[in-house]
């Protein structure tokens, strides 16, 4: 097999790749594809967000990187071999921290380790004390569940997937279920997270400004069956803050991407 990674248009190993991806739920050559001709590569440590209108395959596309579902056609790859199961490199923070109530911040936080292996040394409870007090959360860590709010209990979800240190990152509209408020200072916490342990990101949203906010590019997805409009280099500056958002580039990359997910047939 060749070892050599793929290069993105960059001139960067391409660490994730998508190239003539397409898949559909029901095997019946008629049945409707639900995303087609999907070509991305994302290089190392690359935050990578997807938006479009709802039912367009976002959630496909992250399923495919996580190895939880193959595609009907074309292939997924990372680190250049073809993803056909689920890896153990890949962590994935969903829409719900998915918390277990009976267990503590910092034992939820381990218990990926506890259900692979069996158990966990004194080097991983350090390692998750670490990573609690970088997500602010280490007066947090004896507490249970029930006592966090929906941001905390994010964040423990945020560093549950970070114990293992996967390079690759996959978020599936993890802020969805939170106020605006918190959303966005989650948005930065994990601004702050990334920067400390950097990792490459697939992020899927609905929030356009949230996309435009955390990402390197944006893929913008078209309507059903789903498919790449365009792919959106954010170039703004990092770090990135509340000054951010108010600045008028900012706002024209979010006029951009509305434009093509709510005027589709009008030329951007």
């Amino acid at each position: 097999m060749d070892n050599q990674k793929p290069i993105d248009d960059n001139g960067k190993a391409a660490y994730v790749s998508m190239k003539g991806v397409g898949h559909k739920f029901d095997p019946r050559p008629e049945a409707p594809m639900v995303v087609q001709g999907i070509d991305l590569n994302i290089h190392r440590h690359e935050f990578v967000a997807v938006v479009g209108p709802s039912g367009c395959g976002k959630s496909t596309l992250l399923r495919m990187v996580a190895g939880l579902l193959i595609p009907s056609h074309g292939e997924v790859s990372v680190f250049n071999l073809p993803v056909t199961e689920p890896r153990d490199d890949v962590g994935i923070v969903f829409q719900k921290a998915n918390l277990l109530p009976w267990l503590t911040v910092r034992k939820n936080v381990l218990f990926p380790l506890k259900h692979k292996y069996g158990s966990y040394s004194a080097g991983d409870e350090k390692r998750a004390n670490e990573l609690l007090e970088m997500a602010g959360l280490t007066q947090f860590a004896d507490k249970m569940p029930d006592e966090l709010s929906g941001g905390m209990q994010q964040r423990v979800g945020i560093v549950r997937a970070l114990l293992l240190n996967p390079d690759i990152l996959l978020m599936d509209e993890p802020f969805s279920a939170l106020d605006a408020l918190t959303r966005e200072q989650i948005g930065f916490d994990l601004l702050d997270i990334w920067k400390e342990h950097p990792k490459t990101v697939l992020f899927i949203t609905h929030s356009i400004s949230e996309a435009v906010l955390l990402a390197d590019r944006i893929l913008v997805m078209s309507k059903r069956p789903g498919s790449v409009l365009d792919l959106i280099e954010v170039d703004l500056p990092r770090p990135r803050s509340s000054k951010t958002i108010n600045s008028p580039r900012f706002a024209e990359l979010t006029d951009k991407i509305r434009g093509y997910i709510y005027e589709p047939n009008v030329p951007a």
